[in-house]
């Protein structure tokens, strides 16, 4: 077997894995090596991610647990676009900024607002239901996928204080030393993104708890995406009428990616919400 076909197994999701994850790998060992198998095994895996099937006595979890974590995932990828848009509209507002791109703005904040509430009230569930039990049965195993985001988040917090302390000067333009501050800060934003995404759904899935503990988290997921698709409409409709004066880092590329990163998250979010309500319902 090739380099890249293992790399194609381990890219298929976890509960194909655990259900035929040894079958496909005994066919993959003998079939003679090739491009188009691993071709084949890619858009597998693609299928296998768009169009998740669960099955046996354990299928309502698998499904609960899988909507629950891609919300999670969807949701840090994308929660920013309300901060970066009002950045990009606000600072400083440009001609075409008007009431309606404020109240607008100003939606896209409440709305951020209320996700996170959902967000946060799901994770004390979880955490009181899960992760507490586990920890007192001495399952260390589930705690540490979450030490990454913990660590990034203090190293972020020490670096902004780092660097407002390195902006204050009477200098128009910033200082070397505050670029390169500041790009190692965006950098390290985004890897604590990633952590803080990846890491609770590998612990959720690590738990494995019951359908029932799973049953309210999955029903404040669909609000979080709800909230999530909400901000990234009037953020992305902010950034139409204001035109040419949305600009982050100077151009308009910028905004554009991170709304299409919004959309992108919202339409996942929004997809595997609507199926973990509707196995609840089932």
């Amino acid at each position: 077997m090739t380099r890249a076909a293992r790399w194609a197994l381990r890219s298929y999701p976890p509960s194909f894995r655990d259900h035929y994850g040894p079958e496909l790998a005994a066919l993959t060992e003998d079939v003679a090596p090739s491009w188009r198998h691993t071709v084949d095994l890619y858009r597998g895996s693609a299928r296998a991610w768009l169009r998740p099937t669960f099955t046996g006595s354990d299928s309502t979890r698998c499904r609960l647990q899988a909507s629950l974590v891609t919300v999670w995932i969807a949701w840090c990828a994308g929660f920013l676009v309300p901060p970066a848009t009002n950045r990009a509209l606000l600072d400083p507002p440009g001609p075409h900024v008007d009431a309606t791109v404020q109240s607008l703005l100003d939606t896209s904040a409440v709305v951020l607002v209320v996700g996170w509430g959902f967000a946060l009230v799901g994770a004390v569930l979880l955490v009181g239901r899960a992760l507490v039990p586990a920890l007192r049965a001495r399952q260390w195993s589930a705690l540490r996928p979450l030490l990454p985001a913990l660590l990034l988040g203090t190293i972020e917090a020490a670096g902004l204080v780092a660097l407002a302390s390195a902006s204050r000067s009477d200098t128009p333009r910033p200082t070397r030393l505050v670029v390169a501050l500041g790009s190692g800060w965006l950098l390290g934003l985004l890897a604590l993104l990633a952590s803080s995404g990846i890491g609770p759904a590998v612990t959720v899935r690590r738990l494995r708890p019951d359908a029932a503990i799973l049953r309210v988290p999955t029903l404040l997921a669909a609000g979080v995406a709800l909230c999530l698709a909400t901000m990234t409409a009037t953020s992305a409709a902010a950034v139409l009428l204001s035109g040419s004066d949305a600009s982050l880092l100077g151009a308009f590329a910028p905004v554009t990616a991170v709304v299409a990163v919004g959309v992108l998250a919202s339409l996942t979010a929004l997809v595997s919400s609507a199926r973990g309500v509707r196995a609840l319902r089932a």
